[in-house]
C-alpha cells in the first residue's frame, strides 16, 4: 500500500508520535521518517518566543505541526527560513533530568 499524498493512514507513519523515554520515563514525542536523523522532544508546548529563549545549539527548538490530515509533524526551527510570526506551538529537544544523565538509565522504583 503506497503513501497517500493528500494525509490518511499511510503517512501517518511518519508523523511524531508520543512516547516515553527510554531512559528517564518522560513523556515525549518522537519523530525518525522525513527527517535526516531521530527527534525526540519534550511534550511541553510552548510560544515561538518562549522556546526561542529556551533553545541552545545543543537543545535545538522545533515548530509542532499538527493536522487532522497529516498527523502531527515536527519541523526545524531556522531563523533564516521560520516565519518569526508562526501561530504554531513550538516544542524544544528533549533532555533527561541530570540525575538521570549521570546515570543512564531511571532509579529504580522511579514513578515518572
Amino acid at each position: 500500500m503506497s503513501a497517500r499524498p493528500w494525509g490518511g493512514a499511510d503517512s501517518r507513519r511518519s508523523a511524531a508520535g508520543p512516547r516515553t523515554c527510554e531512559r528517564c520515563g518522560q513523556p515525549v514525542l518522537r519523530q525518525k521518517d522525513g527527517l535526516p536523523w531521530t527527534v525526540t522532544v519534550d511534550e511541553q508546548r510552548y510560544t515561538p518566543d518562549e522556546a526561542a529563549k529556551l533553545a541552545s545549539p545543543n537543545r535545538l527548538a522545533w515548530c509542532l505541526r499538527e493536522s487532522k490530515w497529516s498527523g502531527t509533524r515536527l519541523v526545524e526551527v531556522l531563523p533564516v527560513f521560520h516565519n518569526p510570526a508562526c501561530t504554531w506551538a513550538h516544542v524544544i529537544e528533549h533532555e533527561c533530568p541530570p540525575e538521570i544523565a549521570a546515570h543512564g538509565r531511571r532509579p529504580e522504583g522511579a514513578m515518572w
